[in-house]
């Protein structure tokens, strides 16, 4: 798998030179999950961000738990995991593999120093986290 080209794919890194990408490529792992299988657990504390290179995940709330519920789904080329770059705090979600399932995990990217090379980043992770959270109100009323 090309990981430059993949990368390129996703709108979070779609404007970034070359010699960048391949910077990040370097610091990627790709996993395989098969169907049910846990990709994130709500609570956990690993600072990765995820691409879905192929398949969909299933994004859930109190997984287990008597209110588990799902509030998402994503495909190739979206992304999550993504306010562990800007405040590292504990995952606020589980993710599970929707069948079988092909994503890209990205630790320890210095996110900020892209950000003052990249200001179009900042603009495209606050994008998708409004979108989020409309999408998320919409769901509680």
């Amino acid at each position: 798998m090309d990981l430059v080209t993949e990368l390129k794919e996703i709108s979070l890194f779609a404007m970034m030179e070359h010699g960048d990408l391949k910077k990040i490529a370097k610091l990627c792992q790709v996993h395989q999950f098969a169907d049910g299988e846990v990709i994130t657990r709500e609570g956990d504390h690993d600072g990765r961000l995820f691409v879905v290179v192929s398949g969909h995940v299933r994004v859930c709330k109190d997984l287990g738990g008597p209110r588990e519920r799902q509030v998402a789904s994503m495909g190739p080329r979206s992304y999550f995991g993504e306010r562990a770059l800007i405040d590292d705090f504990r995952r606020t979600a589980s993710v599970l593999a929707d069948g079988p399932v092909t994503v890209i995990s990205l630790r320890d990217w210095n996110f900020r120093d892209y950000i003052k090379r990249y200001p179009s980043l900042a603009m495209e992770l606050l994008q998708n986290l409004a979108r989020r959270l409309r999408d998320s109100e919409a769901k509680t009323g």
